[in-house]
C-alpha cells in the first residue's frame, strides 16, 4: 500500500486530522481560544541517499549549507497547545540542474502520485495555495493563517 502511486495520502491525512479536530479537540477547547492554520517549510535531509526520485540540492538556512534532500511544506492546525498536520508537500527544485534524480518516466501520468511529483517542482508559494485548497477552513473553525515572512513576497499580494 505504501508504494502505490494511486493512493491519495494527502486526503487520508486530512480526513484523519480533521476527524480528530472535530470530535476530540474542538469539544475540549473553549470558543474564546484562537484556532489557526500554520504553514511552515523545513528541510528534509536525505544526505545518504543517491537514487531517491526528485532528490535535490536544498539550502538549509539553519546551517547555512546545501544538503541533499527536500523542502517539506506543512500546513497544520493549532489551538495554541496542540498541533496537527493537515497537508504536506515535499518540494524539489524547479531547476533541472539542481535535481540529482528526475521523475521516474514509467509512472502513470493519470495518478495522484504523478500529480504530487509535478507539484514537487513548483515554487513553495504556488504549492501553498494548493495545500489551502485541499482543506475546508470552515469545518476547522480557523480565522487566521500564520506563515514565515518570506511567503508574503510581492508575488503573493495578488491573492
Amino acid at each position: 500500500m505504501l508504494k502505490r502511486t494511486t493512493y491519495n495520502w494527502r486526503k487520508f491525512l486530512y480526513l484523519v486530522s480533521s476527524h480528530l479536530i472535530e470530535t476530540i479537540l474542538k469539544p475540549l477547547t473553549s470558543d474564546d481560544r484562537e484556532r489557526v492554520l500554520i504553514l511552515d517549510d523545513s528541510t528534509y535531509d536525505r544526505n545518504r541517499s543517491k537514487s531517491v526520485e526528485l532528490l535535490t540540492k536544498v539550502f538549509d538556512h539553519a546551517t547555512g549549507k546545501y544538503i541533499k534532500g527536500f523542502r517539506m511544506l506543512t500546513l497544520g492546525w493549532s489551538d495554541g497547545s496542540t498541533f496537527l498536520p493537515l497537508a504536506f508537500s515535499l518540494l524539489s527544485s524547479k531547476k533541472a540542474g539542481n535535481r540529482i534524480q528526475d521523475i521516474n518516466p514509467f509512472i502513470d501520468k493519470h495518478t495522484v502520485g504523478y500529480r504530487r511529483r509535478k507539484e514537487a517542482m513548483e515554487k513553495g508559494t504556488e504549492t501553498m495555495f494548493t495545500l489551502l485548497d485541499t482543506i475546508q477552513v470552515g469545518r476547522l473553525g480557523v480565522k487566521t493563517l500564520l506563515f514565515d515572512s518570506w511567503f508574503a513576497q510581492p508575488l503573493l499580494n495578488v491573492w
